[in-house]
């Protein structure tokens, strides 16, 4: 009996031994949260100086950058107001030679987003930025003097070449200068634009309209007036942006320093500015790459299905001119601007993303369910319906991006991912050109599209499950599992956010 009892409390000591190295480990992983995701330990000097930073990379790099991608999307959206300009009547052009026109320019954005990323990654992202700018600005211009459909189709086949680089381009670019619980807010402003060219763009193809010169048609007009921006802006933009807080000039020794250590505190693990192709390849063998791309082409399907036939949509609607429906587009788009701020902002504050998603993505399926049922009397009701779908398919971009983007770790994976996950979703716009084919109610257009954000809800709630579950099993790994989980994935230098200590942003 003595010996039973003897082995009982031995066997009590060690569990209790177990019991406090768990407690310890999840101690441990508890402090690399923290450390990955820099929300404590800070000195009042650390966090002033924080400040000061942040304050710097938004005066130097939000202004430039949303102006540009401002402009990016009007040259690659204007295409809509031209419709509405005459475009398809003066160059004689079947309803099926338009929605190619539309669609092929995301066939050559889907080919050149990878290798755009990766020669910013290996080189001065100013530089080529500008360059991409100046090229598409230069065939967007050019645009106006097509002749027939070949001409229109060349010329946006080229605007997706040049114009695939840039926004998957600024999104790693960004990444560069921000924490992720600072990421969100920043790419909500920034994306907050491409909403805001529409408004613009609505607003500047109705004054167009009022140009009473025979010497161009309206759409002519259009691509020009909106095409030489960029090329103006563009050798302004290689000057002024800086390439990485370790170079920039606008800031001070100190400041770089903080700047680096910042970013490398928020990495934890991951963090890792090392190049080579291994790291390429690593985002193509991980699930999360393909969840994300997912998500993403069924988004842009319903997104650039509306953007691009919103002019005609609302021109469905009602009895007024083409130049009032031009015009008529602007309020959706701010609509849509606003909330991209207020989701971008919200995501950040709370550092949630996935429930932010599906609460804006519930805006859009109702819009989307009115726009299907509602009679064609109710100009009212439609219009309002436009308005949601709206702004609920271009407030979701931001968090998108800046979900997938905070779960990339190292610099390499980050870049290649962005590209990837962009470039492979994009395919989407392809299918958005085509899905509006049944004027003037559009029925099955927007049945199409509710059925991709009824998708993209569903995959953004798998996607959370996935990745929750996966930060609960990193919490419970011995240290002998932890070692094994950086030999699974190839060392250090390719494990980024494999890493046991590393959490993913839900």
């Amino acid at each position: 009996m003595t010996e039973n009892l003897d082995e009982k409390i031995k066997g009590s000591s060690n569990n209790k031994e177990e019991s406090i190295q768990q407690l310890e480990d999840f101690q441990q992983d508890i402090n690399d949260v923290k450390n990955t995701h820099n929300l404590e330990d800070l000195s009042i000097e650390e966090k002033e100086l924080n400040k000061v930073l942040v304050k710097k990379f938004d005066r130097r790099l939000l202004p430039l950058l949303c102006l540009l991608y401002l402009l990016s999307y009007i040259d690659r959206s204007n295409i809509g107001n031209a419709k509405l300009g005459g475009l398809v009547e003066d160059l004689n052009m079947t309803q099926s030679e338009y929605k190619w026109a539309l669609s092929i320019f995301y066939f050559s954005y889907v080919i050149f987003d990878l290798p755009s990323n990766i020669i910013m990654r290996r080189w001065r992202p100013s530089y080529w930025l500008a360059i991409l700018m100046f090229l598409w600005g230069v065939v967007a211009t050019a645009m106006a003097a097509s002749t027939n459909f070949a001409g229109i189709a060349v010329s946006r086949f080229f605007i997706g070449v040049f114009e695939a680089g840039f926004f998957p381009g600024v999104i790693y670019f960004l990444s560069v200068w921000y924490t992720r619980q600072e990421y969100g807010r920043r790419i909500g402003f920034f994306w907050s634009f491409s909403s805001l060219a529409g408004a613009f763009g609505g607003l500047i193809a109705y004054g167009i309209s009022q140009i009473e010169n025979d010497a161009l048609k309206t759409w002519q007009w259009l691509f020009i007036i909106e095409g030489v921006p960029s090329v103006i802006l563009a050798a302004f933009s290689a000057w002024y942006l800086p390439n990485k807080p370790e170079t920039a000039k606008f800031l001070t020794e100190k400041e770089r320093d903080h700047a680096v250590k910042r970013l490398a505190n928020d990495a934890g693990a991951s963090n890792d500015h090392s190049w080579s192709w291994a790291q390429v390849v690593s985002v193509f063998t991980d699930w999360k790459t393909y969840m994300y791309m997912s998500i993403y082409i069924t988004g842009t399907s319903a997104l650039q299905g509306v953007t691009l036939f919103l002019p005609s949509i609302v021109a469905g609607m009602g009895t007024w001119s083409k130049p009032v429906a031009q015009a008529l587009t602007t309020p959706p788009y701010f609509l849509a601007f606003l909330a991209t701020i207020a989701i971008g902002w919200s995501s950040d504050k709370y550092f949630e993303r996935a429930y932010h998603m599906i609460a804006i993505n519930v805006v859009g399926l109702l819009g989307f369910l009115l726009l299907m049922f509602l009679p064609n009397t109710n100009v009212a009701g439609n219009y309002i319906s436009a308005c949601l779908v709206t702004t609920s398919v271009y407030a979701n971009v931001a968090v998108k991006v800046a979900w997938f983007n905070n779960n990339y770790g190292g610099l390499t994976r980050r870049a290649v991912a962005s590209a990837a996950i962009v470039s492979v979703g994009t395919i989407g716009g392809a299918i958005g050109g085509q899905i509006y084919y049944d004027p003037p109610h559009y029925f099955a257009g927007n049945a199409i599209a509710f059925a991709c954000l009824a998708a993209q809800t569903l995959l953004v709630i798998i996607m959370r499950l996935l990745l929750s579950r996966e930060n609960k099993r990193r919490s419970k790994l011995s240290e002998e599992q932890k070692e094994l989980e950086i030999h699974k994935y190839g060392g250090t230098d390719l494990v980024g956010d494999r890493h046991y200590s590393f959490r993913y942003v839900l």
